[in-house]
């Protein structure tokens, strides 16, 4: 079988750290070949296209559609600067990755979701952390107990590494640039959906300097998932000049109480598993996509982009909920809805 032919557009921070070096050993075994690389920043776009031996490149993604023949798309653009990428992918029949968050306009997913679904070619969005091992054993593990509440913490310390993350009309806030891939791990390790979110925010001060961070300080989130099981989930970026931080999953279930982290599951005070090396979910996603277009299964893959969208609708809604003083947001008609 001849490598699968891949296309990447977006040669960024996340392109060049995590998911090209993930596709790396899929190319060094034949298995692919970096055949079409694209971004709107010629230099940037240039280095990449040489560091990783890319056979062509362009600035403009229709003309590299148009040109190139290609069978696996990776879109990794920041959220905010999709325009029809997608659509495109879908028209052509190309298969496609898309980095999370999808977009920060739940009309907009919405559409995509359409044009994909409807093409029926394969998709997947990158959240990664679905591919961890102890995510598995951890969703194992709950579909033998009666979940009934979770609870997340997130409180960064430091500041956001990149500019577009330090601007809320860019990324959509941290709690959904970053968080999200926490959001969308406990519906799967679950096997549930969120039905409904309340929030409320501790907004910064206003400061006109648009090369400022204007991201909240706060998220605070309350859900209901369609099974019944309530959660929260809170972040903070406070702790700027400090190396202090916290990361916690906990899931409470009749008589037992799970405490999870990608290196080991703690159940009721007791290690029950524990990671014997540290894997890469970019390497284990990435050839979880190859694999399914290679065989044309979609199965080997542990999202599409129409489920991937009750995730994106979680942590836009909640951004909704804030706005309005956390008002209740029922997910099902958020996603219908024109932003």
């Amino acid at each position: 079988m001849p490598p699968t032919r891949i296309g990447v557009i977006g040669l960024g921070y996340i392109a060049t750290r995590a998911h090209l070096p993930g596709l790396q050993p899929l190319v060094d075994s034949g298995e692919a070949v970096f055949h079409a690389f694209c971004d709107i920043n010629p230099e940037t776009g240039e280095k990449a296209a040489d560091e990783f031996k890319a056979a062509s490149f362009y600035t403009d993604h229709h003309e590299m559609i148009d040109r190139e023949e290609i069978d696996a798309l990776f879109l990794l653009v920041p959220p905010s600067f999709h325009t029809d990428e997608e659509l495109l992918a879908a028209e052509k029949g190309i298969p496609i990755l898309i980095e999370k968050p999808q977009t920060l306009d739940i009309s907009q997913a919405s559409r995509y979701e359409k044009a994909i679904r409807e093409s029926g070619i394969i998709s997947t969005v990158g959240f990664m952390s679905r591919y961890y091992p102890a995510a598995q054993v951890m969703r194992e593990r709950l579909a033998e107990l009666t979940p009934r509440h979770a609870n997340l913490q997130f409180f960064f310390s430091g500041t956001p590494i990149r500019h577009w993350t330090n601007r809320m009309e860019l990324c959509g806030g941290t709690y959904v640039e970053n968080s999200i891939h926490m959001i969308d791990l406990l519906r799967y390790m679950l096997g549930d959906d969120y039905e409904s979110v309340s929030a409320f925010y501790y907004n910064r001060p206003y400061d006109p300097d648009p090369m400022s961070i204007n991201l909240p300080h706060v998220y605070n989130a309350n859900y209901r998932m369609s099974s019944g099981v309530v959660a929260n989930a809170t972040m903070s970026r406070v702790l700027t000049n400090t190396t202090a931080s916290r990361h916690e999953t906990i899931i409470v279930c009749d008589d037992v109480l799970l405490e999870y982290s990608h290196e080991k599951i703690i159940e009721n005070g007791e290690v029950i598993w524990e990671a014997e090396e540290r894997a890469s979910p970019f390497d284990l996603q990435a050839k979880a996509f190859i694999e399914a277009v290679r065989a044309n299964d979609p199965s080997k893959v542990r999202n599409s982009y129409s489920t991937a969208l009750n995730s994106l609708a979680a942590v836009l809604g909640a951004n909704a909920s804030a706005e309005k003083n956390g008002e209740v947001i029922r997910l099902e008609e958020f996603m219908m809805s024109e932003t």
